[in-house]
């Protein structure tokens, strides 16, 4: 697999998009099989943060390169939780790649 584009900016991501016929976004790699297709990379490491959280509203919105941790502990101070179990979390897995894998985890 080439080097994945690494897009900072919601617009650079959408020029990436655009940039090839087939892409596939890649976060922390810590699936790389689920990765591995004839397209250009996209990585979502430098897409990262809370937009928006709400905790009376119990909502939050972040960005794809997000690490789970970090989400979790944003939540936790809070006295919030997930409502699955990311199963790679404390490994570095991010929500996009957690959300696209399928991997919520026994709860």
């Amino acid at each position: 697999m080439s080097a994945p584009l690494e897009p900072s900016t919601l617009d650079e991501l959408a020029e990436a998009v655009r940039s090839a016929p087939r892409v596939i976004p890649v976060g922390s790699r810590t699936h790389p099989r689920l990765s591995q297709v004839n397209a250009v990379p996209i990585g979502t490491g430098r897409l990262r943060g809370l937009v928006e959280y709400e905790p009376s509203e119990y909502t939050f919105t972040a960005l794809a390169g997000t690490p789970v941790r970090e989400i979790k502990q944003a939540l936790g101070d809070r006295g919030q939780y997930l409502p699955f179990d990311p199963m790679l979390g404390e490994s570095g897995a991010t929500l996009g790649g957690t959300v696209a894998s399928g991997l919520s985890g026994p709860g």
